[in-house]
């Protein structure tokens, strides 16, 4: 009898252990990740206006469902700027430090600003974050044109995402440097090639921080070289193109004025949304291509190249 007893509660647990397991995927809440999204109207006048049913989402070529698309403006636009300066880089890029207050002075009210300085590969603040725009523009200096080959500039940015403060808003980063990097060498500074490069991509994206660039000529004995030139400005753009900014340069040296870069920043903070979509997650947290469309004339949709995504559960 004591046998038979315990084979019936056994056949009890096993059926509700199979009810268990086999509970409908629809009872657990479906992973949803955000990104910022920056809209850039190519046509004349005024940006139409962009409904969620208008763009599309693709995770490595795939098609995912769209679940929000919020304007980032208003009560909605809480924004970080950090202006990362490149330490070695010549003292007359000073001269553009009048843009940049008024670049500043111009963002929402509710934004704010740091103010920091890259120099033997960290991000040392002058100004942490805040809305007080003239204590901002106070830490504005004088590079030091220090010679810095045993640091990198995207060492720089790696550390300065990775002591932003994690409270949810936006994250942009002005850096102003000549993007030369020959860390562990000339061929090295190749963008391709740049493994500093790639971390700070990396940890950008992880973080959704997206990152703007201007080239300012910098006081190192090789800032002439061809090479290495070309080989920064490149750095530069695929850092601002892969977590969905900008890159900016006059040529191979410092833009004679910063304001027009600047205003075209400005402009796109103000057309930028927050892009919520339901991703298919593998089996351990990594990397997705991220792709998107709109279906508006003369409209464009910049975003990070890749998102991060965690691990199925």
């Amino acid at each position: 009898m004591k046998i038979a007893r315990n084979a019936h509660l056994l056949s009890i647990s096993l059926i509700a252990l199979t009810a268990l397991l086999c509970l409908p995927a629809a009872a657990q809440t479906p992973a949803r990740v955000t990104t910022v999204v920056t809209a850039i109207y190519h046509g004349s006048g005024a940006m139409p206006p962009i409904a969620q049913d208008d763009v599309v989402v693709r995770q490595n070529g795939n098609v995912r469902p769209l679940k929000a698309w919020q304007p980032l403006s208003g009560s909605q636009d809480g924004l970080d700027v950090a202006v990362l300066i490149d330490d070695s880089l010549k003292s007359d890029v000073a001269l553009q430090w009048k843009a940049v207050r008024h670049f500043i002075t111009g963002l929402p009210p509710q934004a704010r600003v740091a103010i920091a300085y890259g120099q033997y590969g960290s991000a040392t603040f002058a100004q942490t974050f805040t809305t007080d725009r003239a204590l901002a523009e106070k830490a504005l200096r004088l590079p030091f044109g220090r010679i810095n080959e045993a640091a990198s500039i995207y060492m720089c940015v790696t550390d300065l995402v990775r002591h932003w403060p994690a409270d949810g808003r936006r994250r942009v980063i002005l850096l102003v440097s000549d993007g030369i990097d020959v860390f562990y060498g000339f061929r090295e500074s190749e963008p391709g090639l740049n493994t500093n490069l790639q971390q700070a991509i990396n940890e950008a994206q992880k973080r959704g921080v997206i990152v703007y660039t201007i080239f300012a000529s910098g006081a190192s004995a090789f800032s002439d070289n061809l090479y290495l030139l070309n080989n920064g400005q490149s750095c530069l753009a695929r850092l601002a193109l892969e977590t969905g900014g900008a890159s900016f340069q006059q040529g191979l040296q410092t833009p004679l004025d910063f304001a027009p870069y600047l205003n075209r920043i400005a402009e796109e903070l103000s057309h930028q949304y927050l892009l919520t979509f339901e991703p298919k997650l593998g089996p351990k947290a990594d990397f997705a291509r991220l792709q998107l469309a709109v279906e508006k004339k003369g409209v464009e949709l910049r975003a990070p190249a890749r998102i991060y995504l965690p691990a199925a559960r």
